[in-house]
């Protein structure tokens, strides 16, 4: 499916809240992925997550600066676990 996001908003507990182009929305948690570091460190900063992040002009992902992107599929796969398994089978 793709999904575009309607609206966002960021949260400094580092969830942001999504409003996809159907309709749903849903808090979808970052922590996970900022706790690798890297290019996701700055990230870890409350402030920083939520006054960098934008919705991409497209409005096929998230972005915040460094080219640190999450795609609107993946944020509501990630947000619902058995989409992502009735689309794209069990994993193995």
């Amino acid at each position: 499916m793709l999904y575009r996001i309607v609206n966002a908003m960021a949260h400094p507990n580092h969830t942001v809240t999504v409003t996809w182009s159907d309709g749903v929305t849903a808090d979808v948690g970052l922590s996970p992925v900022i706790a690798k570091g890297n290019v996701f460190a700055p990230m870890a900063d409350a402030a920083y997550f939520v006054e960098n992040m934008r919705v991409a002009t497209d409005r096929l992902g998230l972005e915040w600066p460094n080219r640190v992107d999450f795609s609107a599929d993946g944020l509501r796969f990630r947000a619902f676990p058995k989409e992502a398994e009735a689309e794209f089978g069990a994993p193995s």
